[in-house]
This record gives C-alpha cells, structure tokens and sequence, in this order.
C-alpha cells in the first residue's frame, strides 16, 4: 500500500474511532449542557458500521497496528454496542415453578386514526395483544372519542375483558377525545400514580399490581418527540430519493432546530423520572416510548442499575420505529435486576407506526 494512501485511510480511520467515542460520552454528558454529543449517539449504529469496515479492511491488508484503531474503539464501547446489537442465541433456561410476568410496551399511535387511511387499527391491535396475553400491557398514545366513533374507551375495555384492572390518565382531555397513557393489568391494581413532567402532553404513570404476595411498581413513559410534521417526513424522504442542495440545506435547519429542543427537554424528563424510579419502595418493571436511542443520554439515566430485557437476551438490531427512513430503537421494557429477563423480543407488526416490545421475566 502507497505510503499517502495508508496515511490517509489511517487518518479516516482515527476520525471513525473517535466519533464512536464521542458516542460514548452522550451516555454520560446531558444534552441540556453539551448537546453535539447526542448527535454521534444517535448515529452510533452508523459509526459503528464504519469502524468494522476499517478493521476488515486493515485485517485483509494484514496491517496489525491499524487494526488496533477501531479495535480499542470498540473495547472501549463494548457496552454501547451490546446494548445496540444484542446477540442471543441461546434462550434462559428457568424453573417451570418460578413466577413468570409477561410485559408488553406498545406505542398505539391513537389507532392510527390520524394516518393517511384515516383508519382505525383498534380491532386488528386488541386482537394481537389478547393473542400474545400478556399479563401487563402499557400504551403510549392511547387516543379515545368520548361519545361517537368506534375508537371510544368503552370499546377498548370491551375489547381487552381479560384484563379486568387497568389504569388510564389522559393529558389532553377534551369534550370529544383524550389522549394518554394506559396501562391494563390481569393483576389487581393496588396504588396509582402520575409524574406530570410539566404542562405539556408527555409524562410517566405508574401502578402498582401484587403477583403472588410481592408487590411489583409498572411504570408507563412517554418522552418528548422530535414532532416532525408529515411535510417535514416527506421533505426527508424526498431528499433520500433525489438529492437537492437547497433541500438539503432545509432540511438540516429545520430538523436540528426540532431535535435539539427535544434533546434539551428530553433529558430534564430523563432526570425525573430516574428520581421518581429510585424513589419507589418496590422493584420496578420500566416501561414505555422513550423517544431515544440506547446510546444515549435518556436511556443511560434512566436505566441505571435496571435490566434492558432485550439487550439482556434480545437479538438483533430490534429497530421499534417502524419507518423505513427511521429504523431506531426508542421502546424498552426495563427491570429490576433481581428479576431475571427469559425473553424480550419486538413482534413486526403493522398496527402503529411504532412495533410493540414483548418480554417476559421470572421473578424472585
């Protein structure tokens, strides 16, 4: 290899490795004080992507001291990456007798009855969480009508029978509609609480349910969004199909305005609801659409000591996002770490415009 060449793709490499870095260091450093950082966390799969290929690249040119670049990277990050792609192969073998609690965390998206069909998924969604029986469900953006429609809070109940004890919290609520949070329980539901992070639309509920004699906290989250509009998505998508300088240079101030907001928002929800969690007298089971990636700041703070049920025995990249132009994974189901996760999978369905994560845990 030419020595400006390897001078060069040397160079790229350093720049690739510290930017995997750089991605570390969101997990630690609020976006409230330093926001760039969230950027390389965000785009960490990516990065990541680009440290393997200079490691392949210098292990087929047989250079051992460039490898280490990216290797040593890559050290440095284990977790981050194991928390983007898990690798599981082999499933947990439990005790049959061991108390078993299975999870589902599900962004409904109102039914989809804001999407372009303008039809509802009430039926087809009900239908797919009673196959999958649960034993706790937690919605985000759980929209209802009061009086008319077929969508109305009645017909969910209806719906769901098996699951005779639920709490639901609206923080918009109008004449006609509301939208919130809701979590259904097939257990009786001995306390209920809120976490109102401020005026706004996105807050914490949480219930607590008593599974054979131990009382378990399920807390339900739904954390600021970017709030791209659909013209906003469409410009994005345009830009992914035909590139255009002018369009591009939009797109870029207009999507960093809306995400550094919601990063700075994000984390202050992120520091109360890591206090409210460690506040609770129970073990927790976490729940809900946490609206960042797991390199990052919001998922760092508020996992903690927690479990992610599918970085602990999950396999994949586990996008929960369904749009093809934004494959993140921004749901989770966390746990006590003295509930030990068996499986934690997203089921690839297309009722929301998010996929739901099912998990199952054998408690202590």
């Amino acid at each position: 290899m030419r020595q400006s060449i390897k001078i060069l793709f040397v160079t790229l490499n350093v720049i690739a490795a510290a930017a995997m870095l750089l991605g570390k260091l969101t997990t630690m450093v609020s976006p409230a004080h330093w926001l760039v950082f969230a950027y390389f966390g965000l785009f960490f799969p990516f990065i990541l992507a680009v440290n393997f290929a200079f490691m392949l690249f210098w292990l087929f040119c047989r250079k051992w001291k460039a490898l280490f670049i990216s290797l040593v990277a890559s050290f440095l990050c284990i977790n981050n990456i194991c928390n983007t792609f898990p690798i599981h192969l082999i499933k947990p073998s439990v005790n049959e007798e061991v108390t078993k609690l299975k999870v589902m965390t599900y962004n409904i998206d109102a039914f989809r009855q804001f999407s372009p069909s303008k039809k509802s998924t009430m039926d087809s969604l009900l239908n797919f969480v009673n196959r999958k029986n649960p034993d706790v469900v937690c919605f985000q953006e759980f929209y209802v009508y009061n009086k008319s429609g077929k969508t109305t809070e009645k017909n969910v109940l209806k719906g769901l029978r098996k699951y005779p004890y639920h709490f639901i919290h609206y923080s918009v609520s109008e004449e006609t509609f509301g939208e919130g949070l809701a979590i259904f329980s097939k257990y009786p539901i001995d306390y209920k609480g809120i976490c109102q992070f401020s005026k706004g639309y996105y807050m914490t509920i949480y219930a607590d349910i008593t599974v054979n004699s131990k009382t378990i906290r399920i807390f339900n989250h739904h954390m600021e969004s970017y709030k791209f509009t659909m013209d906003e998505r469409k410009h994005y998508e345009d830009l992914v199909g035909d590139f255009n300088s002018h369009l591009f240079r939009d797109v870029v101030l207009k999507f960093s305005s809306k995400m550094n907001e919601a990063y700075n928002v994000r984390a202050k929800q992120a520091d109360i609801v890591a206090k409210t969690i460690a506040e609770s007298p129970y073990p927790v089971v976490v729940c809900g659409d946490f609206n960042d990636v797991p390199v990052s700041y919001t998922y760092t703070k508020i996992k903690k000591d927690l479990l992610d049920t599918y970085a602990t025995v999950g396999t994949g990249y586990g996008n929960t996002y369904s749009h093809k132009l934004f494959p993140f994974r921004i749901d989770y189901i966390m746990v006590d770490p003295s509930f030990r996760p068996i499986s934690s999978r997203v089921a690839h369905v297309k009722y929301s415009d998010h996929y739901p994560v099912i998990a199952e845990v054998a408690l202590p």
